[in-house]
C-alpha cells in the first residue's frame, strides 16, 4: 500500500512545512542533505524499489516546488522516516549527499550556482508577495459573504450535522486522538495538484461547496472538534493559500471524509454515497450575488490576476531550480550515489 501526500506548501505567509507534526512519532529520522530535489527523489525511489518485496506499507511525501518529486518517504513498520527540505528536524540523522558529487565540477560552476540561486531566491519571494495579496482579497470576497450569513442557520445545521456523523459512534477508550496535519494540494503554473482521489476512495465523502466565508473551513474544524472530543484520530489537510484555514478532514475509523469541493479545487459526486453540502444555499441570503454581482467580479478580478501573477514568478523560479538541477546531475558521481545508497539500505 503506498500513500501520497504534501507537507509543505507555497503560502500567503511564505514557505510553510509541517515535518514536526508528521515525524513527532517517526523513531529513526534521515535528514536528506541537499541543493537539488532530483536528487533525493531518485535516491528515495531506488529505497522504495529495494524495499518493494517485503511489502510495507509506505508514505509518498511529494514536493510543493514540483509534485513529480518525492521529497519524504515514512516507513511507519520501521519506524523510519526519509525527509529533505529547507529544515532538518530536530532529532534527525543528517545525510549530507554533497559526498556524491564532483567536488572540483561544483567549485568550478560555483558563481553560476549563487546566480541563479540569487535569481530563483528573487522569483519566490515574488510569488510569496503576489499570494500574500491575493489572501488579502480573498479575505474581501469572504466578507461579502459572511455578512449577509444566517448565522443561526448555520449553528443549527453545525448541531444537527455533528449529531449525524457521530450519534451512533461510541467514544473510543484512547486517551487522546492522534492528529496528521498535512496539506489538500500544491500549486503548479498549470493548476493545482492534489492526491485527493486516492486519499479518499472507499470513504463516504461529504463535498462542501460554496463561495468564501460561507462557513466552509469552520464546518471542517468544528468536525475536527467533536472527533477529538469523542477520541476520534483525524487526518486535516490545510489550504495551501491560508495554512490556517482547513480544506479535508478525513476520520479513518468511521470512515468518512469532509473536504472542500469548490475551485481551485472543485470537485464533482462521483461515487453513490457522496453527498453535497451547499453552504451558500444553506445559510447564504439568496439574492446575495444577484445583489453584489458588480463589487464580486472586480474582487474576482483582482483576486485571479495576483495568482495569475505569483504563478508566473513560480513558473520562474522554477525554471531556475532546474537550471540549478542541470548543474548538480553533470557533477554527480554515480559510484558515490550507489555507495551512499547501499550504506542507506543497509541501515534499514
Amino acid at each position: 500500500m503506498i500513500l501520497k501526500y504534501f507537507i509543505d506548501a507555497n503560502s500567503a505567509t511564505g514557505y510553510v512545512c509541517l515535518q514536526k507534526e508528521n515525524f513527532a512519532k517517526i523513531a529513526k529520522i534521515y535528514y536528506l542533505k541537499t541543493p537539488d530535489d532530483k536528487l533525493v527523489h531518485n535516491l528515495l525511489e531506488q529505497v522504495a524499489l529495494v524495499l518493494a518485496p517485503r511489502r510495507l506499507a509506505l508514505e509518498y511525501i511529494y514536493s510543493t516546488f514540483n509534485p513529480n518529486y518525492l521529497t519524504g518517504l515514512v516507513i511507519k513498520e520501521l519506524d523510519v522516516a526519509f525527509t529533505s527540505g529547507k529544515f532538518a528536524p530536530d532529532e534527525c540523522e543528517v545525510v549530507d549527499l554533497m559526498s556524491v558529487y564532483d567536488a572540483l565540477k561544483i567549485k568550478e560552476n560555483l558563481i553560476k550556482i549563487e546566480r541563479i540561486s540569487t535569481n530563483m531566491n528573487q522569483f519566490y519571494k515574488k510569488m510569496y508577495m503576489h499570494f500574500n495579496v491575493a489572501l488579502h482579497i480573498y479575505d474581501e470576497w469572504g466578507k461579502i459573504y459572511s455578512d449577509r450569513m444566517d448565522v443561526e442557520k448555520a449553528d443549527i445545521f453545525k448541531v444537527n450535522f455533528l449529531f449525524r456523523l457521530f450519534d451512533t459512534k461510541i467514544p473510543t477508550s484512547k486517551l487522546e486522538s492522534q492528529l496528521v496535519h498535512r496539506f489538500f494540494g500544491t500549486s503548479t503554473p498549470d493548476g493545482l495538484r492534489d492526491f485527493l482521489p486516492e486519499l479518499t476512495t472507499g470513504l463516504k465523502r461529504y463535498l462542501i461547496k460554496g463561495p468564501p466565508g460561507t462557513g466552509k473551513s469552520t464546518l471542517l474544524k468544528a468536525v475536527v472538534k467533536k472527533a477529538i472530543e469523542l477520541g476520534y484520530d483525524a487526518d486535516i489537510y490545510y489550504c495551501l493559500l491560508n495554512p490556517k484555514s482547513v480544506d479535508m478532514v478525513v476520520i479513518p475509523e468511521l470512515n468518512f471524509c469532509l473536504f472542500d469541493a469548490t475551485a481551485p479545487h472543485e470537485y464533482a459526486p462521483v461515487f453513490i454515497n457522496d453527498e453535497v453540502i451547499d453552504t451558500y444555499a444553506l445559510f447564504i441570503k439568496e439574492d446575495t450575488d444577484k445583489r453584489c454581482s458588480s463589487i464580486l467580479e472586480d474582487i474576482k478580478s483582482r483576486y485571479h490576476h495576483q495568482i495569475k501573477l505569483a504563478l508566473v514568478a513560480m513558473k520562474d523560479g522554477h525554471v531556475a531550480k532546474e537550471q540549478l538541477s542541470v548543474i548538480y546531475n553533470e557533477a554527480l558521481v554515480i559510484k558515490e550515489f550507489d555507495v551512499l545508497l547501499e550504506q542507506l539500505i543497509r541501515k534499514l
